[in-house]
């Protein structure tokens, strides 16, 4: 793991993230920051019903018509989709928001990348994630090849991009999935 941040010189309480969505010879990688308190609590990524990752996915693989997270899992596993957070850990915080975060990190996403050579495109949910993406990979050439992309959050803290334009962005991962 990578940390990223300074350190308050005190040992504190920190969260820890949730493990990959992985299947066999993932194509497309999607980075969030870190799950949220909800994710936390039921052990799922995008947990909050007002994060519009699990609508904009149904949207694009069932053409909506899946809505529950575990079936909507498996379709992402089915399409080679792998989802993952930059940061494995961080200090303890009340809420969920990324400009809160403290002391961050970071998961081997260096060594994720190399684990699975299929990877073809990475998309950060977000601002936070790209930050830290560009940050923990800025020394490890990529492949020329891997396209790498900030994608609008999917967070109810960013309304200032509407679902539909969510969606028309975070449609380029179909160009990727066989």
């Amino acid at each position: 793991m990578n940390k990223i941040g300074s350190s308050k010189g005190k040992e504190s309480f920190r969260e820890c993230g949730l493990p990959p969505i992985l299947g066999k010879d993932p194509a497309v990688l999607i980075l969030g920051s870190f799950p949220s308190k909800l994710s936390l609590k039921w052990q799922q990524y995008y947990a909050n019903p007002q994060n519009q990752f699990w609508r904009i996915m149904s949207d694009l693989l069932t053409r909506g018509c899946l809505h529950d997270i575990p079936s909507l899992t498996g379709v992402l596993v089915d399409h080679q989709i792998a989802v993952w957070d930059v940061i494995a850990s961080r200090s303890y915080q009340q809420g969920s928001m990324d400009r809160d975060i403290t002391d961050p990190i970071c998961n081997d996403i260096p060594g994720f990348i190399h684990d699975h050579k299929t990877i073809r495109y990475i998309g950060t949910n977000g601002g936070k994630a790209w930050e830290l993406f560009r940050r923990s990979t800025w020394s490890i050439p990529l492949i020329s090849t891997m396209v790498r992309e900030r994608l609008p959050s999917t967070s109810p803290a960013f309304a200032s991009c509407s679902y539909e334009q969510k969606l028309l962005r975070w449609q380029v991962l179909l160009e990727y999935l066989e």
